[in-house]
């Protein structure tokens, strides 16, 4: 079996590195042959092996009393809800797919979900975090709602509700769109299934879809920048949510029937990946029969059939005597099954296609963990000191009224719901966020009182420039959304989107970053239970470099010991008092409001306080725990002005709030200052609010109180709520359908 051998290294070569092709020699102790060069190649990309990047994250915070499997165990994290169930939480970026082919979306959502499925759990809820250039160019409305479309399709189709999620708009992604998905299912506990070969002498089997032969090297290809021409791309994947779901549901009932021993599903780099990353959990080795393989043509070779990422596939371990069984409950779903091949007490894995022999490695030097490289590559700081921006270095751009009524138009900041309302949030008729809004994403428990509360955050503009800072704040923002809904944060998802890692401020950022989501989660005591990191988010186009700007994003999952404690941020009777949690101050850094109006991109991320951040959570988890409030929205993105608006939208209410003579309007409305929380309490609880808040010692400040509809600001009338209404629900979808 040559395959062309010239051309097989060639193709390997363009993804190892000479160190690289130096080091598999060595360990070897021999020349690697072309086709197990394109093992290695597959194995050892970015994308698998984490070699930039592996390092950093070791020193991420992965225990906590809420873990019931740590982060790298297998395939997802998993923390606990009760003594029967526990929650599985998995975490994905499908970056470089996107950005040829934005109907790979698709691919993206099925391949969260096949990850929750894999441990045996049911997905069953979805939030999308979303990246895009300026939605004011063609080329990138046309990619969003291609991305949109994709993404509803699957998620629709397949029937998992979209809880949540966080859409964005920078410059910086008019050639790299993001798009990072965060998928959570239940499981029972004693039905979870491990990633692993447990016993020599297990059946590997193939379920699902035939081999399709796309999507070969696809890790290799998300390792690397994109170029605009003259660069290979895999062949497209094709998503199929109507077998996806076939496919989950033969999975629940063979674990329901105690049938599987271990699975992985088939994704990057195909069934080798599976098939070495198991045997590697589990200290065994396996040996493959490609021949064996059920495939969609007969043209597609034997590295196309061990690599090829087809989507609806997993690979099953099972018992030499339960086969039977399984074969016979998947030919009742109409779905292929086949013995592809056996685990062994030897710890190397073999390929074989009939009596050839295409590669035999030792599986330990093909994984993470074990033989691949890990890199700690060079840093330098971007010798740019932030800009903290006062609101009185700045001219005032206008009256606050005109702002007031632009602001809620701005792409980062109109309402999402056009967006959102093209995904089924119902399926499953779990989700609770769809009456009145709640800062978290909520999903009851079926059968159970509990309920989950989850929560994505990442503002990149406040990473620009303080890459640590800025992920920081994500972290506690997500936190802040999960208190805000009545819930407690157990644990936390990470995606780390960045541009070249061998470029030294790149690299910098990205440690930065890990440091600061580290730093926090350690002081919340909130474990980093599921990850990912994608480099290379950048487009060579001609000279030019086009890469995005640090862009970490976290995905938050709490609990709350009943559905009926869920706090939602909407207003509820006029007369209400509002209250600010937390306080003010002129510094308007990095705030949509000073790009917008005052053009300026390269500030400081607003200031931030841990410490007075965790006293900020005690004392709000104190007043919804203790029913002294009736809404609570955490003050983020467009800053003070932007939250009473959507507090007050839900009810058609208004609000007559006083600003505090000591700052300026602009900053007061506008200013994206942290750790604060609007509240509204009603007048029997406004003495118990008051006695409450006195005694944490915590700043709060009355704000005013909740009208029929009008909007006052210091005695001014900015007009009506229902005027807002129409700009805000309006204005995404008029820029984005032009």
């Amino acid at each position: 079996m040559d395959m062309n051998a010239p051309k097989l290294r060639a193709r390997a070569l363009s993804y190892l590195t000479q160190d690289e092709l130096y080091s598999i020699e060595s360990m070897l102790k021999r020349a690697a042959t072309p086709f197990e060069l394109n093992m290695f190649a597959a194995m050892w990309s970015e994308h698998i092996s984490y070699k930039s990047s592996i390092k950093w994250l070791e020193d991420m915070p992965v225990e906590g009393k809420g873990v019931f499997v740590p982060a790298g165990d297998e395939n997802a994290g998993v923390i606990h809800i009760n003594d029967e169930l526990a929650c599985v939480v998995k975490m994905e970026s499908h970056n470089h797919p996107i950005a040829v082919d934005p109907r790979q979306g698709a691919v993206g959502v099925g391949n969260v979900n096949r990850d929750l499925i894999t441990m045996g759990a049911e997905p069953i809820g979805q939030l999308n975090i979303l990246r895009f250039g300026n939605p004011r160019q063609k080329h990138i409305r046309d990619m969003f709602n291609a991305v949109v479309g994709a993404l509803g399709s699957y998620s629709n189709n397949f029937g998992v509700p979209v809880v949540g999620g966080e859409i964005l708009f920078d410059d910086s992604y008019n050639f790299n769109p993001l798009v990072n998905l965060m998928g959570v299912g239940i499981v029972r506990k004693d039905r979870l299934i491990r990633a692993a070969f447990t016993e020599a002498g297990q059946y590997v089997v193939l379920l699902g879809k035939k081999t399709s032969g796309r999507g070969v090297h696809g890790a290799g290809f998300a390792s690397k920048a994109l170029k605009k021409k003259g660069q290979i791309v895999p062949e497209s994947q094709v998503a199929d949510p109507a077998s996806g779901k076939i496919l989950m549901d033969c999975i629940l009932e063979l674990n329901e029937a105690g049938l599987i021993r271990g699975m992985q599903d088939i994704g990057a780099a195909g069934v080798l990946c599976a098939a070495a990353e198991m045997a590697f959990r589990g200290g065994l080795g396996v040996e493959l029969q490609l021949q064996e393989m059920p495939l969609i043509r007969e043209d597609i070779d034997a590295l196309e059939v061990l690599l090829s990422q087809t989507q609806e596939q997993m690979l099953l371990a099972v018992s030499e005597a339960d086969f039977e069984k399984i074969d016979k409950v998947a030919h009742r779903w109409g779905l292929e099954c086949s013995r592809i091949g056996s685990v062994k007490e030897e710890q190397r894995l073999r390929v074989m296609e009939g009596s050839t022999l295409c590669g035999d490695l030792p599986v330990n030097l093909l994984v993470r963990g074990g033989g691949a490289p890990v890199y700690i590559r060079d840093m330098k700081e971007r010798g740019k000191t932030p800009r903290v921006c006062s609101a009185e270095e700045v001219p005032m751009p206008g009256n606050l009224k005109d702002i007031a009524r632009k602001m809620v138009s701005l792409p980062n900041i109109a309402s999402r719901r056009w967006i959102y309302e093209q995904f089924d949030t119902m399926a499953g008729l779990s989700n609770m966020s769809s009456e009145y809004a709640s800062d978290a994403g909520i999903v009851k428990i079926n059968g159970q009182d509990q309920a989950l509360a989850m929560s994505v955050d990442g503002n990149s503009r406040y990473g620009r420039l303080e890459p640590r800072k800025g992920a920081m704040i994500a972290v506690a923002e997500a936190a802040r959304n999960i208190i805000c809904s009545g819930g407690r944060p157990v644990a936390l998802a990470d995606c780390l989107n960045y541009g070249d890692p061998s470029d030294p401020y790149v690299y910098r950022d990205f440690a930065e970053s890990v440091k600061g989501i580290g730093e926090v989660c350690r002081r919340m005591s909130v474990p980093v239970i599921a990850g990912n990191v994608s480099f290379h988010n950048l487009t060579y186009n001609g000279e030019d470099i086009a890469s995005v700007i640090p862009t970490p994003v976290v995905g938050m999952v709490g609990l709350l010991d009943s559905y009926k404690d869920v706090m939602t941020v909407n207003f509820r009777n006029k007369g209400d008092m509002i209250f600010l949690i937390g306080r003010s101050d002129n510094d308007i850094s990095s705030s949509e409001y000073l790009s917008v109006f005052h053009n300026i991109q390269g500030s400081a991320a607003p200031k931030f306080d841990l410490e007075y951040e965790m006293k900020l959570h005690e004392v709000l988890s104190g007043v919804i725990e203790n029913s002294l409030v009736s809404s609570a929205h955490d003050v983020s993105l467009g800053g003070l002005f932007i939250t009473l608006v959507e507090c007050a939208l839900p009810c058609g209410l208004g609000f007559d709030v006083t600003s505090p003579a000591e700052i300026r309007g602009d900053a007061f409305l506008f200013g994206e200052s942290q750790s604060r929380v609007v509240v509204s309490v009603s007048p029997q609880q406004e003495t118990r609010f008051l006695d409450f808040m006195m005694e944490t010692g915590m700043h709060f400040s009355a704000l005013g109180h909740v009208t029929k509809q009008e909007l006052r600001i210091d005695d001014i009338s900015f007009g009506f709520i229902s005027d807002y209404a129409r700009d805000f629900e309006s204005a995404l979808e008029h820029m984005l359908r032009d």
